[in-house]
C-alpha cells in the first residue's frame, strides 16, 4: 500500500487527479460512481468531469466517462522526451533478437519502476490475462515495484540507501509470491550483491515460473537512466552457461545503448514542445 508523504499540494488538481484514477481503474465511469467512489457530491465531481472533458483528458460515452486519447499524446512526447529513451527501442529490439526472449527497459517513476519499452511475445504464458493480447503495446506504462523484478532491482542499485529506505516507507514490500524479498535486509543484501557483481537476478519473485536478468544503463555522466532486461521461463535461465550467454549479450546491449548515449548532440526538437 501507497504511503503518501506529506507534501504541500493544491486540493483541486489532487481531486481531479483522483477522479482520474478512478475512471481508469473502473475502466469508465458515471457521474453517480465518480461521486460515490472518492465521497464527494456530485455538484463537485460534475466540475471535475466537465472540466477534465473540455480540455480532452476525458471523454463522455452515454453516460460514462472514460479516459481521452489526450493522454497518448502526453505520454508520447514524455516516452520520447530523452534520447535514451528512444534509444532503448532499438536496443530492446535488438536483444530481444539475440537472445530469443522478451525484453523490457524501465526506468524509475512515481517511487516504482515503470514499463517505457518492450518486445512482444504473443504466446509468452505469463500474459496477463485480463487484457487484450493482441495489443502488442498493453504493457508499455506498466508499473512494477522495485522489489519483485530483476530490472527493478537493477534500478534500486543505482539509488543512494536513503532514496531505497524512502521507497520502502513509501510503498513497503509487497509480496507476490514465496520467493518475493519481503525484508529490508535480505532487500539491501541483494542490492549490495547487485552493486558488485553489475547485474541483477530473479527467479519466482514476480510470478511463479518467471526469471529476468537486468542491468542499469548509465548516461555519459554516470546518471542511471534505466534498465534493460531479459525475461522469460526459468527453465530457459537454468544453468550456468546459459545465464552467463544471455549475460554476455546482454551486457554487450548495454555498452553499445552507453556509446550511443555518449554520441547524442544536445539540440532535440523534442525540448521545442512540439507534438502539442
Amino acid at each position: 500500500m501507497e504511503h503518501k508523504e506529506t507534501i504541500e499540494t493544491i486540493k483541486t488538481t489532487e481531486r481531479s487527479l483522483d477522479v482520474i484514477q478512478e475512471i481508469q481503474k473502473s475502466a469508465g465511469a458515471t457521474l453517480g460512481e465518480v461521486a460515490e467512489a472518492l465521497d464527494i457530491s456530485k455538484s463537485t465531481a460534475y466540475k471535475h468531469l466537465m472540466t477534465l472533458t473540455s480540455r480532452g483528458y476525458l471523454v463522455r460515452e452515454d453516460d460514462q466517462f472514460h479516459l481521452g486519447l489526450k493522454f497518448v499524446n502526453r505520454g508520447e512526447f514524455a516516452r520520447a522526451r530523452r534520447p535514451a529513451y528512444r534509444i532503448a527501442a532499438e536496443k530492446v529490439d535488438e536483444l530481444a533478437e539475440k537472445t530469443d526472449e522478451e525484453v523490457d527497459f524501465v526506468v524509475k517513476n512515481d517511487g516504482r519502476v515503470m514499463t517505457v519499452h518492450l518486445s512482444y511475445d504473443l504466446n509468452n504464458p505469463f500474459q496477463e490475462k485480463s487484457v487484450d493480447q493482441s495489443n502488442k503495446h498493453w504493457r508499455t506504462g506498466t508499473y512494477y515495484h522495485f522489489h519483485c523484478i530483476a530490472a527493478g532491482k537493477a534500478v534500486l542499485s543505482t539509488l543512494s540507501d536513503a532514496e531505497i529506505e524512502s521507497v520502502i516507507n513509501r510503498w513497503g514490500l509487497p509480496k507476490r509470491t514465496e520467493q518475493t524479498i519481503t525484508s529490508r535486509e535480505e532487500l539491501f543484501a541483494e542490492v549490495e550483491t547487485i552493486r558488485e557483481r553489475g547485474w541483477a537476478y530473479s527467479e519466482g519473485e514476480y510470478v511463479d515460473g518467471l526469471a529476468a536478468v537486468a542491468m542499469p544503463v548509465y548516461e555519459p555522466d554516470g546518471e542511471a537512466v534505466g534498465a534493460l532486461a531479459v525475461n522469460g521461463p526459468t527453465y530457459n535461465f537454468q544453468g550456468e552457461t546459459r545465464l552467463a550467454e544471455i549475460r554476455g549479450v546482454l551486457a554487450d546491449v548495454v555498452e553499445s545503448f552507453e556509446e550511443d548515449l555518449a554520441d547524442v548532440e544536445e539540440s532535440d526538437p523534442f525540448l521545442e514542445g512540439r507534438m502539442l
